[in-house]
């Protein structure tokens, strides 16, 4: 479900305001300071239960008061998804009046951000891109959280083996492990190949390969985390040495990556940052589209400070990407970089000058 409004109240800069959105492209634009990113960040906050822009919570409650309240609604389902957070008491999440838990509500109202701490795919840790892969896939497959959660406390209880040295129980944790991470793995790159696809066809159907040199020397790769052609029970035993001196399981799907080459180098040692912004705005943009597509899923892509690192050539491959893509996106600059041509060309674009909202 993609949110139809957005209403704030005692949200940092803002009272009360609501925000009626369109299911297409949504852009606010608007002087520093004025909410723009607050807006992003409530967005995100009500489908999530997280801020993007804080790791404390309780300072988004505007000052002098004693809570705030996010209400987000989808005019399709009918459904309506709140946040409140009151002082020194945890955040409270809710959707139809029914109290749910973070992982239900990521399900129900899907949003991933792009902001200026993450914007390169490419730079970010191996982490981060697992992290981005698996938010997508938990969306996808109802028993992919399962898979996960088991494969990780497993790992734990090897590493703890290996730590203690009792060995003797090694073995058993291997064997325990080297299934639970096959399943996962598995399913990983089952939608990283999916995802490859609907990347391929937004490349062609925006025309990139002739456009921009680095799209077409551009290739990913899903690297499992091990050697291929070798099952993860036989890594495990042909690393049983290394991981007892090391005192840690040192391949596995704890290890995977998604690795981005041109011509064979990483990608980041070569695109400019803005680059990277637009690589990582199309996989996204790729990964939303499997979700929507393949498994019936709308998801919201949130991208804050859009115009930050991108010139007007990767800007204007951006404004192709919002006419082709078929998911609700969301984003802000400080200038209002929408023409009245390109306005024209985007029909379900709507604008906001955020200093009349606030």
């Amino acid at each position: 479900m993609a949110l139809s409004s957005i209403t704030l109240k005692n949200f940092r800069c803002f009272s009360l305001t609501k925000v009626d959105l369109a299911d297409g492209a949504n852009f606010f634009y608007g002087k520093n300071g004025c909410g723009k990113t607050t807006i992003l960040e409530a967005i995100y906050l009500a489908c999530s239960g997280r801020s993007f822009k804080s790791s404390n919570i309780e300072s988004a409650i505007t000052l002098n008061q004693e809570s705030f309240h996010l209400q987000g609604f989808d005019k399709d389902s009918g459904f309506i998804i709140e946040a409140y957070k009151e002082r020194k008491k945890s955040i409270q999440l809710k959707l139809n009046n029914k109290k749910i838990t973070i992982s239900e509500a990521a399900k129900a109202f899907p949003a991933t951000i792009i902001d200026n701490k993450t914007f390169s795919f490419t730079e970010a840790s191996p982490g981060f891109r697992r992290k981005i892969l698996d938010r997508a896939i938990f969306l996808s497959d109802a028993a992919y959280s399962t898979a996960w959660f088991s494969y990780y406390r497993t790992l734990k209880q090897r590493n703890k083996v290996l730590k203690d040295r009792d060995l003797n129980e090694l073995d058993i944790w291997s064997n325990k492990l080297s299934v639970l991470g096959t399943i996962l793995s598995d399913k990983r790159e089952h939608f990283f190949n999916q995802t490859k696809n609907s990347y391929d066809n937004i490349v062609q159907s925006l025309g990139l390969t002739s456009e921009k040199k680095f799209i077409k020397d551009l290739s990913f790769e899903y690297y499992k985390g091990w050697e291929d052609g070798v099952s993860l029970e036989q890594t495990f035993e042909l690393e049983k040495d290394n991981d007892i001196r090391r005192r840690v399981t040192t391949k596995g799907p704890h290890k995977s990556d998604i690795k981005v080459f041109i011509s064979n180098a990483e990608a980041k040692e070569i695109l400019s940052r803005g680059e990277q912004k637009l690589l990582s705005i199309i996989w996204l943009c790729a990964q939303h589209e499997t979700l929507r597509s393949l498994y019936r899923i709308k998801p919201t892509l949130l991208i804050d400070d859009v115009k930050s690192e991108l010139d007007n050539s990767t800007f204007n491959i951006f404004i192709s990407l919002l006419k082709l893509t078929q998911n609700q996106i969301i984003f802000s600059n400080i200038e209002d970089q929408i023409n009245s041509k390109i306005e024209a060309e985007l029909i379900t674009i709507k604008k906001f000058h955020v200093e009349q909202l606030s």
